[in-house]
């Protein structure tokens, strides 16, 4: 791998260059006024401004089940200085993505630079980084304005994930109040964000802050082991926060739409999530045939069809071949997998919600990072290790892949144009019988 992505100056310019070679045409994007924008974005919030009533309405209502506001402030603050003006949107949207693969680049160096020797740390980081920057799963979550919410909470998330590890680094309860501000911020963004208290347990594991090793040892100036009671008692507001956050949400959630989406018995919500997992999976290793939406088999209150039971069966072997890592404590897959489930836990269907896809490219924005995180820990040295070897050609089929994630998210970007560059590739799929079952929801 080439010294200079190991320098700290160069690193950050890189990434937003890849960024922005890959996300620029969004700019030139138009709204999705039939679909979400025209409610989400261009709705009365919006128009009414900084007004004191208005104000109050954004932080007390929820809108169409929806409860974002931070985002909707932003909004309100893109429609006073420009109006209805989509580049302005999108560009909000672009700088969010710029300034969250640095942060992912901050995030895993701080996280694992006690783990390996500097170069190899920021190696790592600079890979895991590039690939979140780049990937076409990311694509929904800048492209699409609605889906600002994604990259805005994950903003929060990382500086608060951030101010945790410092926090445990100088034991500072300055970082720690910090932390707990970011995290409401965060859930001011997207609802999505009440799972964030399940990735500091993971923090304090990988950092060897538990009873409970991980791993090899941290190098010996870095962090003191705390007792179960302590950690418990030090998470209890956070996970408070998340509950109260989260039954508050549920159950300000339009009745009409739980009923109709959420119809699905438990059973099969168990096979739609083994079907989620395999399908984010696949397509974070290799994505093709990205959609922007991705329709339930069936209708509630229908049979599952049989094909779909395939993917309990490959759940299994994978949670099999998962415990057998465990055993070998081979601890950056358990955390970059925990990561991830974490941060989906409530996209994969075993909670009942108001949702009408059975994926969403959007959900994966920042649980991606922990899979990315795999990728880059083990890739990395592999690749260190062959360019010492001379075998420097292996860099070649690296390269290509890496320009297919930015070629395919680069060229994705103009599917969401507008409304009908939108549906243009989904009109295939109109005719078949899974369509005919959705075709009231399209």
């Amino acid at each position: 791998m080439p010294k200079k992505l190991s320098l700290d100056g160069l690193s950050y310019p890189l990434i937003c260059l890849a960024c922005l070679l890959v996300f620029a045409p969004v700019v030139f994007l138009d709204f999705q006024r039939g679909w979400d924008d025209g409610w989400m974005v261009m709705n009365h919030y919006t128009v009414m401004g900084f007004t004191w009533d208005n104000l109050r309405a954004v932080f007390t209502e929820f809108y169409s089940a929806q409860y974002s506001p931070v985002n909707e402030i932003i909004y309100m603050a893109i429609y006073a200085a420009f109006g209805y003006n989509p580049a302005v949107y999108h560009l909000y949207l672009l700088v969010f993505h710029v300034v969250n693969a640095c942060l992912v680049l901050l995030f895993i160096q701080r996280f694992i630079e006690n783990r390996i020797d500097k170069l190899t740390a920021r190696r790592v980081a600079f890979v895991t980084a590039l690939l979140f920057a780049i990937h076409p799963l990311q694509v929904e979550s800048i492209a699409w304005i609605a889906a600002s919410k994604i990259p805005l909470y994950t903003f929060f998330a990382l500086l608060f994930l951030l101010s945790y590890i410092r926090y445990i680094h100088t034991e500072k309860t300055g970082f720690y109040f910090v932390a707990f501000l970011l995290f409401a911020c965060s859930f001011g963004s997207k609802e999505q964000s009440v799972v964030l208290p399940l990735l500091l347990p993971l923090i304090d594991w990988a950092l060897n802050r538990t009873p409970l090793a991980c791993g090899e040892k941290t190098s010996e100036n870095s962090i003191k082991k705390k007792s179960w009671g302590y950690l418990l008692l030090e998470k209890a507001p956070f996970f408070l926060f998340a509950l109260f956050a989260g039954l508050y949400t549920y159950a300000n959630q339009s009745a009409s739409v739980i009923d109709r989406w959420a119809g699905y018995p438990f059973d099969q919500r168990l096979v739609f999530c083994c079907y989620s997992l395999a399908g984010y999976f696949g397509k974070l290793v290799f994505p093709v045939n990205l959609l922007y939406l991705y329709p339930f088999p069936m209708a509630p209150g229908k049979e599952l069809p049989a094909g779909f039971f395939v993917y309990p069966v490959i759940t299994i072997v994978a949670a099999i071949v998962l415990i057998k890592i465990i055993r070998r404590k081979d601890w950056p897959v358990i955390f970059g997998i925990l990561f991830f489930l974490a941060n989906m836990v409530l996209m994969l269907h075993l909670v009942a919600m108001s949702r009408f896809s059975i994926m969403a490219d959007r959900y994966v924005y920042l649980p991606s990072v922990g899979i990315f995180f795999i990728a880059a820990w083990y890739a990395v040295p592999w690749l260190q290790k062959m360019a010492a070897n001379g075998k420097k050609w292996i860099f070649i089929p690296v390269a290509i892949y890496l320009l297919y994630l930015g070629s395919y998210a680069h060229f994705r970007n103009y599917v969401w144009k507008n409304n009908e560059t939108l549906k243009k590739e989904f009109k295939e799929l109109i005719d078949t019988d899974l369509m005919k079952q959705n075709r009231h929801d399209l």
